[in-house]
């Protein structure tokens, strides 16, 4: 049964409340999230079994859109704000006004294609931010929308930084719902929004495996990763515990990044390898939503060893030295199993803009020889810091990885060795 259309063949969607329960409806049936964040491989969402994908700006949005509703996706769509961060004055009435009119354009022009669920102004305003003006502005802002387009709802994305909540709380009294980016405390967080005052419906708008700048540091400020097979175990334990687990009051979720991009390295938050390969995230999140295996597994890959030693050690080694280095690696399925071995510059990602962000490239020689999953690596003659990358696949279009910081020389803080970051990210 198709949903229900309204006269002008918008499927009309809208958060219900029934006693303390929340329900997100389309065409007047229930319609539960099974998102993914970005804007690489939508066909491959619904063939996961996934509903819906995020986008974040109106940038080729045509495309976008048309392409969602062709692979039977609907759209969170982002109308940009700028964060106080970049130095957007919400106390100017000249730069909002003309802000407020760029999104009126975009809410005129999307709102009866009919792949759009949602709107959603901003990504994380919060970030970096302790003045609450824009929320004033967010539920301004939000009025306007829904004169334009009673058919969809509203909702802001925030971080996992509940201190903003009080005052979305307050002031945002004309948005529908409230989604929150948050990876390391996803298992936490229905019980950490409702301490902080929101007893409302929300929504998970982007998780994960643990975020770069959340996990435990080097002493020279390098982010300790998580294998692949790691990270997809950590999704799953946060979405059956604050997603499936909470239906009441979260209305689903975007699993973020669908696809690849370079962020700390090209596989920190990526599904995806830059050939085209599949995570295991993408085998859970596959059966999270469909509550089946796929066919074929990805590898299942385990920690590094550098020079006899694990990543906490806070690994300094010599330069111009080898080193011996092992990765522990298997198949589900059996398949033969290809490791793929390189050693970059590290990035110094809590100083870098995203508009900066490009991956370095392997260092030549660095790695000496290789066999599977040993390889003995030949460190660079420059002081500073590395990273030593694995990737394993299988043949059959599937990929793990991880990933391991050393310097070369001795670290400016030694004495400091392994502790948390005291940064938020961009």
């Amino acid at each position: 049964m198709l949903p229900l259309q309204s006269a002008s063949g918008v499927v009309p969607v809208r958060v219900l409340r029934t006693g303390a329960d929340y329900e997100l409806q389309r065409g007047g049936k229930p319609y539960f999230i099974k998102g993914a964040a970005g804007v690489q491989r939508l066909n491959l969402i619904k063939e996961k079994g996934g509903n819906s994908v995020r986008i974040y700006t109106a940038t080729y949005a045509d495309v976008l859109m048309d392409r969602a509703q062709q692979s039977g996706l609907t759209v969170m769509f982002g109308l940009w704000m700028k964060p106080p961060y970049e130095k957007f004055d919400y106390y100017d009435p000249k730069a909002v006004a003309e802000q407020q009119e760029e999104v009126y354009r975009q809410v005129q022009r999307f709102k009866n294609h009919p792949a759009l669920l949602m709107w959603n102004l901003g990504n994380e305003l919060d970030n970096h931010n302790g003045d609450f003006k824009v929320y004033q502005i967010v539920n301004e802002t939000a009025k306007m929308i829904h004169k334009l387009d009673p058919n969809h709802p509203v909702t802001t994305t925030i971080t996992d930084g509940t201190y903003s909540i009080p005052s979305i709380a307050h002031l945002c009294t004309d948005i529908d719902v409230l989604t929150i980016n948050v990876f390391t405390k996803l298992a936490e967080q229905p019980q950490r929004i409702a301490d902080a005052g929101w007893k409302g419906p929300y929504i998970i708008g982007e998780f994960g495996g643990r975020g770069w700048w959340e996990t435990p540091l080097t002493s020279w400020d390098a982010p300790l990763d998580q294998s692949g097979t790691a990270k997809a175990a950590f999704l799953q334990r946060g979405y059956t515990t604050t997603i499936a687990g909470r239906r009441s009051h979260c209305l689903g979720s975007y699993v973020l990044y669908w696809g690849n991009r370079f962020e700390q390295t090209d596989m920190w938050l990526s599904m995806f390898a830059p050939t085209g390969e599949k995570t295991p995230m993408v085998d859970m999140i596959e059966q999270l939503w469909t509550n089946r295996k796929p066919a074929n597994e990805a590898p299942q890959v385990g920690p590094i060893s550098l020079a006899g030693k694990q990543d906490v050690n806070d690994v300094a080694l010599a330069p111009g030295t080898d080193y011996p280095a092992s990765i522990t690696a298997s198949d589900p399925n059996g398949d033969s199993l290809r490791v793929e071995w390189k050693v970059t510059r590290d990035v110094d990602e809590f100083h870098t803009l995203p508009q900066n962000r490009t991956a370095p490239e392997a260092i030549p020689e660095a790695i000496r020889a290789s066999q599977g999953v040993n390889a003995v690596v030949h460190t660079p003659t420059v002081r500073g810091a590395y990273r030593l990358l694995v990737n394993v696949y299988d043949g059959k279009g599937s990929v793990s990885n991880n990933s391991f910081p050393f310097f070369v020389g001795r670290p400016d803080h030694p004495d400091l060795g392994i502790h948390m970051p005291t940064y938020r990210r961009f």
